[in-house]
């Protein structure tokens, strides 16, 4: 199977080529963008991304110590990711995120909350792609506002499994719309700066993506 990195998606670092090897190979991981058990040949990618074999091969050996491809008869390969394992992942991230929205009610700047506001109501969107890159960009503002750029960093290297085209495909209406409803009592706890409430609506809110993702590797 061949490599497909993406040509394009949103970056806070000015696009992909604002962004190194190691982290546009990884955001294509994370977005499904290569999906699990998809072959990632050097000389492929190396050519799709205008670079030499060496930054690729350095790349791929720090994607395999974050556990996100492995090697089998000499390739590497995305690794695809156990039920169990996915549940790990997610209960690591409602725990995180939980706490970042805590300290965002504590330390959100006005400036910081109005975007949040704004972010929320941009997330139901019929297109995948637009679904995925504004509900990340919703979690995301509300991680930044913690004022803790450590915990935001521990916050990226866990999204393993992330909000990605397949797992958006796989909510029923029903599901979109309790996600825009928890999306909307979030941005009311935040913004009212209710401690308890923000972080107990954002961990119930990951683990019920969860139970979701498991049911699409399921």
């Amino acid at each position: 199977m061949k490599s497909t990195v993406s040509g394009s998606r949103p970056s806070s670092e000015g696009g992909p080529r604002g962004r190194s090897v190691y982290d546009r190979l990884r955001w294509d991981i994370v977005h499904g963008v290569l999906r699990p058990n998809e072959a990632l040949i050097e000389t492929e990618l190396s050519e799709r991304l205008g670079v030499s074999r060496t930054p690729v091969r350095e790349s791929l050996q720090r994607l395999a110590e974050d556990g996100l491809i492995l090697m089998r008869r000499r390739r590497w390969y995305v690794y695809e990711h156990t039920s169990a394992e996915i549940r790990e992942i997610y209960e690591v991230r409602a725990a995180q995120e939980g706490f970042a929205a805590r300290l965002a009610c504590q330390r959100a700047t006005p400036e910081e909350l109005a975007a949040i506001k704004d972010a929320a109501t941009a997330t139901d969107h019929v297109d995948l792609d637009s679904r995925v890159a504004s509900n990340d960009a919703f979690h995301d503002l509300i991680n930044e506002a913690s004022g803790n750029r450590r915990l935001v960093a521990v916050i990226a290297k866990t999204r393993l499994f992330h909000f990605n085209r397949r797992l958006a495909n796989a909510y029923t209406r029903e599901e979109l719309d309790r996600s825009s409803a928890q999306h909307a009592d979030i941005v009311t706890a935040v913004v009212s700066r209710d401690e308890d409430n923000a972080e107990r609506l954002v961990r119930e809110h990951v683990l019920d993506a969860a139970s979701i993702a498991e049911r699409v590797v399921g």
